[in-house]
Order: C-alpha cells, then structure tokens, then sequence
C-alpha cells in the first residue's frame, strides 16, 4: 500500500556532458521525479558555477515586476492563470515553432524586454512630466477661477500697486489699509492644519479662504483617453487621484515684509503650489487663455504618449504561448521560474573539465520515466550527446527522503502527521490510520446529532461543489480539508446518535425499553428489550442521568485510549519486523504490550465484565466492586482482591498477582538488554570495510587527471556504524529515557484519554444550558414572542460558540491525543521529504503564494 509506507527509493548517479547539461535537465525537471544530491555543500551560492545566470533571471524578474507596476498605473488588463499543465504545454509548443535552441530563449527575451525598457522608461519619464505640468495648469486654473471675485473686488475699490513678485499683488484700498494676497493649491486632507498654522503665525491678522477643486466632469466629444476625459489632479508617479483645495491669504502688509516671509515659510512647508495672481480683468482674461492654449497642447502630448505607452504594454499583456489563458507577462514570470529552478539544480552537480556529475534520490517506479526522458532528449536533439543515469549502491547510514504520493482525500490527514514530524522513509505512516481515528474521537468529544449534522452538511456542499468553489480565493483553505470536515461530521452525527443527543434533546426513535411504574416513581425495564442503538431516551430523564451517563462516558475514553495505545504498540511491531530489527522486536514490542496489557488492558477489560454481569439479578448491587478500589488494591496490596469481579475472587487474585509480576519484569526487560546487546555487537563488529567500486562509465566521461570524490555525506548519516565512535553512556541514557517515558506515559496517557468524556460532557451540558436558557423557558410559558427571540438567540450563540470555539477545542485535543498519546507509541517522524527536481512544483509555489 502507497500510503501504509513512502514509495520505495533508490540511489542514482547522473552524469551530463557539458554542452547538452541544460537541455537535459530541461527534460529532467518536466518529469518531476528525482531528488538531487547537492554535490558542492561547502560552497556558498555566489561561488557557483550558474550564480550569474541565476543574478540575470533575478535581474529580468525585477524588470517585469516594474512592467507589471505600469500596466496597474496604466490599467493595462493583465491575465493570470493557474493552470500549470497548460502553461507546460504551451510553453514547449512556442519553444519548438521558434526553430531555435530553446536555451536560447531567455537570451531572447532578456534583450527585448531591456530595448523596450528603455523606450518604455523614455515615455513614461514623458508621461510623468507632462501629468505634473498637466496638474500645475489645470491647479492654476482653478486658483484664478476661485480668487478672481475676491481679488478683483478689493482690486476695484483702491489704486493697485503690483510689488513685482511673482506671487501676490499689493494694493491700497480704498480705507488706505495696505494689504497682500498669497494664493495657491494645498492637499485637502492639510487644509485644516494650514489655517489653523496661519491663524496662529499671524496672531488671527489674517482672512484664510479655502476651497476644493472638484473632480472635472467631462463633457460631449472629449478625447477617449481617461486622462482627457477627467482633468482630475492625479500623482504622476502612481496615477492615483489626488485630492487639491485653492488657498487665498489676504494679509495685511507688503511683499517684503515679515509676514509675507512667515506665510511664505507656512506654504513650502506645506508643499503648497504658489501661483500669481492678476490684477485686472483684462490680465485674467489673457491669463486664462494662455493657460487653455497650453493645457490643450499637454493634452495632445499626452495622447500620443500614452498611446506609445499602450502599444508597448499591450505586447506584454497579449498571450503569446498557446492555449495558456494568461498574458504574456504571466507567461515570462512562469518561464523565468522554470529556468531559475533549472539553474539552482544545476548548481548541485559537481562541475568536471567536459561533464556533471551528480547523485539523486528517485522512486523506483520513475526510474523508466528518467531515463526515457534522456532518451526523448537526444531524439529531439540528435547533435547533443546523451547523459547517463545509474543506479547505485546507498551510502552507509543515509537516509532516502520520504515520498508519498498525495490525494485530494488523504491530503489533510497527512498534513496533521507532517506537522508533527515527516515520517521516516518506509515507517508506518500514521495518516493510513488517522483517516478513522481522527474523525472518531473528534465526534466522539463532539457528538451530537443536530450539530454533526450542520457540520455534515457543510462539508458535504464542500465536497459536492468543489470544483465550482476552487475560483474562490478565500475558500481554498477549506477546500482542502473538505474530506477531513466531511469525516468529522460523519462521526460527530454517529456519537450523537450513541449519546442520544440531539441539542441537547434526546431521541425517542424506536420507543423506550422502559415503563413508568407509579406505585414505585421509578421506570421499570421491559423483559428481553434492548434499544436498537446508542442510549435509551429515558436515561435523559432519570434522577441519575449525570451519574450514570458520565460514568459510561469515562471508562468509553479510557477503552479507546488503551485500544489505540495498543495499536500503536502493534505498529512498532510492524516496524521491527520491516526494519529486520530483533531487539526492537524483542525487547521492546513484546515488553511494552506485556506491560500496557497486564495494566490499562486488564483495566478496560474490566470494564466489559462488569457491564455484563447482572448484579442486581445476582450477588446485588452493592456488591459490585469498583474498578478504581479494585487497582489500588492490585498495585499497593500485591494483587489482594476485596471484592470479587467474577467467582469467588481466588482466580482473580492469582491472575492480578501474575499481572502485577509480568509487569514488574518488563520494565528490566526494556531498560538492561537493549544497551549490553548493542555493545557486544560493536565489540564483535569487523574493521570497516570501504567500498571502492566506481562505475565504470564514470571512467569513460572522466577527463585525463579527474576524479571523482563520491557523493558528499548525506542526510540521516549516522548511528553507531563502523568508523564512528560508539557512546555507551549515551546508549544507556537514552534507553533509561525511552523506559521512563514509556512507564510513567502509559499512565498520564491514559489518563489524558479521559480529555474525551472531559470534553464530550463539556459540550453536552453547554448544549443544554444553551437551549434552556434561551428556548426553554419560553416553550414552558408558551410565548410565542419568547420563543421567537430564543431561537435567535439560540441559534447565533450555537453557531458562535459550538459550531466555532467548540469544533476548535475538540479538533485540538484530537491532534494532540495523535501526536502525543498514539505516535509516541511507535512514530520517530525525523525523515525529510522528498522535494523533486519538478518545473510544475516549483510554478505551483508561485502561484498558490500570490493567489493564497
């Protein structure tokens, strides 16, 4: 089974001839099926053969970025795609039609996107100071149309005497006062703080009007152009509109006075635009018609610019790989991620005078699809000489990467494993078995039929509309989990029907198996009835219902805890037995399920034989033992039985004692073997042998004087093989560590187990107060009003608090009681994954970052 264990791994040699290395892992990449070796770990990444080409890709992605930032502030449509395959496919279609070699295609779009570049850059540079001159006349539009009354009407009550400034008039007014004008254009959202930095400064000897500049409206037969149409103030450098407000300070005074310099001071620090102001209307009259005569001739200057500008961007967003569905733009950011990633691999190989060498780990089942692709290769490419892919023996001690090939349905139970630790290469994957036992203990912490059902449904329009939803950006998380919450809410709905919970109400389903009897005030069971499943309803309305339900609910997690533990066990034994490791098999196995059996085992088995005796048609309900006295005893009185569980209670005490010995023994038995077996084994162990055997094809592509220093030490490396030294203290350390762990974790574990009876009466009575509290009350008095603002009430605080918090609680716990509870029984989760040299994989991160 692929998903019991990773895919089988082997260990290759590859070897590229200098001049057809590229087009090789060109094939390469596309099959995504090998892991490269990195055969220069010593060398920084500048020191490496293809780091100036790597700087270049890097160098034109910067470029395109600054191409994509235009076609935003231009709004140029461009289009994104995510569809890989596609992309792959046109690109190799576009690569063969060119008759070129396809290395050369990075040359070729590098050299035309630095020419159009730079006429890009020569007309935007254009674009910009036209805007800004644009900008600069229709403001100083605005300062004259919104000053003209007020200046001209002082203007015309006294004799004007211009001071020569270039902004500002002086004048006398009729009262002899002496006053100035200063004028100009500020950012809206400064207006506030220039009047009041003006009131102040000028101790209120100041008239401060303001006004807006509102957005131009355009009218019939304007240009096509957004820039023609709306003569709005925008930024020259992004396109963004910017909001403008004309200023007029009416001070008294003249031009060379102090104030003139304060309020002069005022404006630059504002970044305010001074314009002068006419003193006639004869000079306001020609001043407007300069400004008309020369914001139509900027105008013209910007269409033919920015049609320059559209013509160039408009190359970057027209598709040019076929049937891609994404501009050309996409197009080149795709490809430059492909040749960076080929690059970075072409890095890992060790650089010979006429060849590359290197080592990579492969599936065994893609070693055909590798050298096919070689193959494929040189066919489409007859004058470039072929590589050589070879199989060769694992280096002592490394470890292959982990490789599992991924569903939609076991992504997100591999995802929970991967958290904790990757799996080592071949151990038994623990998601195989979480795809049950996650969902069943989340439901049975959360079981209730009324909110598993609201989870099932939800996930069930996840699964059902998933092809629909993946367009949904926001989504896509939960997309990916959608077979995990359909699970879920299968078991949350089967719990629920066991507990006969349905929001807090129970279930009359098949009808009760007990009858009232009133004589006695107490229910009477009916001969030979059994409820069909789960819970009678009338447990829900009993004088015990707490007692009774919590005490089922108690010893339910701790007979699944110690199930699972045991599995657990089991699957060391799987491992063992896979990694042909005897003393894991023998002295740890069979110790730690002896000790987790004789234990926590004989506690649930317990369990099961006292819910099948009948004690009130036998000895008597008080003289059922309690499973807690009935452990004290065992473990602090040597296995003394008080009160018998079956017979007279001998039996019981000799099997207790026999137990109670067993489990005393293998603590020893996993703590003193271990250590003095590995020890005699090293002492025994031969002197080590190297193995000096080279391919013999390796001989043929080495140059004179060349040779070849093997694959570098690689991941996993190390144990207490030959030539390392061996650290008994260490040993014996760690298996005294592993003991404790062991013992003293079989009792907290178990203990931790009862977090699902914890959790499942936790939502249970929240559930009951929820729906007492809001619903209830209201049902009892029969008011309509009540009920109505209940149910409200009811549903939102449901949906906050247990549709939300509690699904969270529950699915935390869950994960924990897997990482912690159930993996440590068996898992060491410190292999690494298997990360292929794949063209599509190295795109998809690109995309899933930019869309996520």
């Amino acid at each position: 089974m692929s998903m019991f264990r990773s895919q089988q791994m082997r260990f290759y040699s590859l070897y590229l001839p200098r001049d057809s290395a590229w087009t090789l892992m060109n094939k390469l990449g596309e099959t995504s099926a090998m892991q490269l070796v990195d055969m220069n770990p010593g060398e920084t990444h500048l020191n490496r053969p293809f780091a100036g080409m790597i700087k270049r890709i890097e160098d034109l992605e910067g470029k395109l970025k600054y191409v994509e930032q235009e076609m935003q502030k231009f709004k140029v449509k461009t289009r994104r795609g995510d569809n890989i395959d596609a992309f792959m496919r046109g690109l190799r279609a576009f690569l063969s039609l060119r008759g070129k070699t396809q290395q050369t295609f990075f040359d070729e779009i590098e050299a035309e996107t630095e020419e159009k570049l730079k006429v890009l850059g020569q007309h935007v540079k254009m674009y910009e100071s036209g805007v800004a001159k644009r900008n600069e006349w229709v403001e100083y539009k605005s300062v004259l149309e919104r000053t003209k009354d007020y200046v001209l009407g002082l203007v015309g009550h006294g004799d004007v005497h211009a001071s020569g400034e270039d902004v500002g008039v002086d004048f006398y007014a009729a009262s002899g006062i002496r006053v100035s004008f200063i004028a100009g254009t500020i950012a809206t959202e400064d207006t506030l703080r220039f009047k009041r930095m003006v009131f102040r400064v000028s101790r209120g000897n100041t008239w401060t009007i303001v006004t807006d500049i509102p957005p131009h409206k355009p009218e019939a037969g304007d240009a096509a152009h957004e820039e023609d149409n709306f003569l709005d103030i925008v930024d020259p450098q992004t396109g963004t509109a910017v909001r403008r407000s004309v200023f007029l300070v009416v001070y008294q005074g003249g031009a060379y006075d102090t104030m003139k310099s304060k309020l002069t001071k005022i404006c630059d620090s504002f970044g305010a635009q001074r314009f002068n102001l006419p003193d006639s209307q004869k000079d306001y009259d020609a001043k407007m018609r300069e400004i008309g005569k020369e914001l139509g001739s900027t105008l013209e200057v910007l269409r033919g610019t920015r049609r320059q500008i559209d013509q160039i961007l408009q190359t970057y967003s027209t598709p040019r790989f076929p049937d891609t569905g994404m501009s050309y733009l996409d197009e080149l950011r795709l490809f430059l991620t492909k040749e960076k990633t080929l690059y970075h691999n072409l890095n890992l190989l060790r650089a010979w005078a006429t060849y590359y060498e290197g080592y990579c780990w492969a599936p065994i089942e893609e070693e055909q699809n590798i050298l096919r692709a070689l193959t494929e290769a040189v066919r489409e490419n007859p004058t470039i000489a072929g590589g050589k892919f070879v199989e060769e023996k694992k280096p002592h001690g490394a470890a292959p990467p982990t490789y599992f090939k991924d569903t939609d349905f076991m992504y997100p139970f591999q995802q929970v494993v991967d958290t904790y630790g990757i799996p080592r290469y071949r151990e038994v994957n623990p998601a195989l078995f979480a795809v049950i036992t996650f969902p069943f203990l989340f439901g049975v912490m959360f079981g209730d039929v009324g909110h598993g059902g609201l989870f099932l449904v939800f996930a069930s329009i996840f699964v059902w509309k998933a092809d629909e939803l993946k367009s949904n950006k926001a989504l896509a998380g939960l997309l990916r989990v959608r077979y995990l919450f359909l699970l879920m809410g299968v078991f949350a709905t089967y719990c629920g029907l066991i507990y006969n919970d349905f929001l807090s109400i129970p279930l009359n389903l098949f009808g009760s198996c007990y009858v009232r009897n009133e004589q006695q005030h107490a229910f009477d069971r009916k001969p030979g009835c059994t409820y069909p499943i789960g819970l009678d309803p009338k447990w829900h309305v009993s004088g015990n219902e707490l007692e009774f339900i919590n005490s089922l609910k108690m010893k339910l997690a701790i007979v699944l805890g110690v199930s699972q533990m045991i599995l657990g066990i089991f699957l060391k034994a799987v491992n063992a037995i896979h990694f042909g490791s005897t003393l894991d098999f023998v002295f740890e196995f069979i110790p730690q399920l002896l000790f987790m059996c004789c234990t926590f085992g004989y506690m649930a088995i317990t369990f099961f034989i006292k819910w099948s005796t009948d004690w009130a048609a036998g000895p008597g309900t008080q003289d059922a033992p309690s499973i807690i006295a009935l452990f004290i005893d065992m473990f602090f009185n040597g296995g003394k039985v008080t009160k018998p569980l079956w017979g007279d209670g001998r039996d019981q005490e000799s099997l207790q004692k026999s137990m109670l010995v067993i489990a005393v023994i293998c603590v020893p038995m996993m703590l003193i073997p271990k250590p003095l077996i590995l020890f005699l084994q090293h002492a025994m162990a031969p002197p080590a042998r190297h193995d000096e055997h080279r391919p013999l094809l390796e001989e043929e592509m080495r140059g004179p004087g060349e040779q070849s220093r093997g694959p570098p030490p690689l991941p996993g490396a190390g144990g207490h093989g030959h030539g390392e030294e061996f650290d008994m203290g260490e040993i014996v350390v760690h298996s005294l560590i592993e003991t404790i762990e062991f013992v003293l974790g079989s009792i907290s574990h178990t203990a931790s187990y009862l977090r699902l009876w914890a959790l499942s009466l936790a939502h249970a009575e929240l559930s009951k107060i929820l729906f007492e509290k809001t619903i209830g009350e209201s049902l009892v008095e029969g008011s309509v009003i009540g009920v109505f603002i209940g149910f409200t009430l009811f549903a939102n605080l449901t949906m906050a608090i247990l549709m939300s918090l509690d699904v969270m609680e529950c699915f935390l716990h869950t994960l924990r009681l897997h990482w912690i509870e159930f993996q440590s029984k068996f898992y060491k989760g410190d292999g690494y994954k298997f990360a292929p040299f794949s063209f599509s994989a190295a795109i998809a991160n690109i995309v899933d970052r930019e869309t996520g």
